[in-house]
Parts: C-alpha cells; structure tokens; sequence
C-alpha cells in the first residue's frame, strides 16, 4: 500500500471517529434537553469545538437529526436478528410446530420495534419526531436518502418473515407488504398515545398493542393461538438490551 493510500485511511478513519463523537454528542442531548431546544451551537459547545468545524461534517441540525434516525433503525435491523436468535432457541426448547414458530417471528420482528419505546425511550423519540410530528421537520431529500431506505429495509425483514408464516400455514395468503406496513403503522399510533400516560393509563397500556396486532393476525387466518404465542414471545424481546 502506498504511503498516499494509507494517508487516505488515515483520514477517512479520523473523519468517521469524529462523526461518531458528533452523534454520540448529539443523542446525548438531544436525550437530556430535547429537539427543540437543540442547536449546532450547543452542540459545538458541549464538543468544545468550533461551529464551523462541525457544518465540515453536517448541514445543520436537520442533518443530524436525520444520521441520528438511520444509526436507531440500524440498531433496530441489529435488534430483530438477536430476537430472532432467542426466538429460534425458545422455538427449539419448547418444540414449536412450524407454524408456531414462523409466526413467533413475526410478533417479534413487530415486537422490537413495538418495545423500544421501553427498551431505548431515546432512539425511540427521535424516530418519531419525523414519523408522529405533523410538521415536516427533515426535507424530502433527507428523508429518502437517509432514514428511508434502511427502515424500508427492516420492514421487509419482517414481511418475509411473513411470507415465511404463509408458507407454513400459520396465516392465510396475502400482500405481505402491505401487511407489515399495517402492522407497523398501527402499531405506531398506539405507541403515540404512550405520551398520555401520566393522564389515562387506559389509553397507553401496552396491552392494546397486543389487542391490535393478535387481532389482525387472527384476521388474516392464523392458525395457532397468537394471544398464548403473544404472551411466549414478548418476554423475549423485553429481553433485548436496554439503553444505559
């Protein structure tokens, strides 16, 4: 290698510990102070840097925001594969029939994300400042070339696990696309009203997850008891790691 790639190594590496630090920065207070009151200046203050220095790396605060929602739905994709881990050694303790076991997979793949409310309140507040804001708080641009392609990428994790179900006889055919965005969606209203819980815990009980996602399973034809299944499998996905 040459002395001028290996500059090149050097620097690049430099730059992706720095971004690092920026973000690691940034979540942290975005976590103990909020988006709103967030700013490059703030931010440059608590990094000890020059504001200048930073824009060399991101745009401004939207730009952030938006690395910051791609680094939580990479930590999610990271997330459903140890989840499916401890699903398959539960699958194989427990001796699930084929059925059982494929839509355990799904619960758990909507069970991560459904969790992470509890699991990481941080990463969980800003993937819905974009997704529960009615306000458009990143451009369009932001939003398909950063969060969207990698969340796109974890629900079509979960809709092959889906397909998976089908194939096994654990729900009947159907657009699994649409369904996992069915899944998702309405699970992420309900997360919404968690905010209401210190006023009505009947509206932000997480049981109503439950109600709503074993509900539309047992619509598109489940086969076993997803409610039994429900109870088996969200333990396991509480299990995940939780944010220090």
């Amino acid at each position: 290698m040459s002395r001028e790639d290996t500059g090149v190594m050097r620097r690049a590496k430099r730059r992706e510990e720095t971004t690092k630090r920026i973000l690691d920065a940034a979540m942290g207070l975005m976590a103990s102070e909020g988006y709103e009151v967030f700013t490059i200046a703030r931010l440059a203050k608590e990094l000890d840097y020059a504001v200048g220095a930073l824009y060399r790396y991101f745009k401004g605060k939207d730009a952030i925001l938006a690395a910051l929602q791609v680094r939580v739905v990479d930590q999610i994709a990271e997330d459903l594969g140890e989840c499916a881990s401890r699903i398959d050694e539960a699958a194989q303790a427990r001796s699930w029939d084929e059925a059982s076991a494929s839509l355990a997979h799904v619960l758990g793949g909507i069970g991560v994300y459904e969790s992470l409310s509890h699991r990481r309140p941080t990463d969980h507040r800003l993937l819905t400042l974009s997704l529960g804001d009615p306000r458009e708080l990143l451009t369009s641009e932001l939003v398909d070339a950063g969060v969207l392609p990698p969340l796109r990428k974890v629900l079509g994790v979960v809709a092959s696990r889906i397909d998976t179900a089908v194939e096994k006889g654990a729900l009947q055919p159907g657009d699994s696309a649409a369904r996992v965005v069915t899944l998702w969606g309405g699970t992420q209203g309900l997360m919404q009203l968690r905010k209401l819980d210190r006023v009505d815990t009947s509206m932000s009980s997480r049981g109503l997850t439950d109600t709503l996602i074993c509900g539309l399973l047992r619509g598109w034809g489940a086969t076993v008891d997803v409610d039994a299944l429900q109870g088996l499998v969200r333990p396991l996905v509480d299990e995940l790691s939780r944010e220090s």
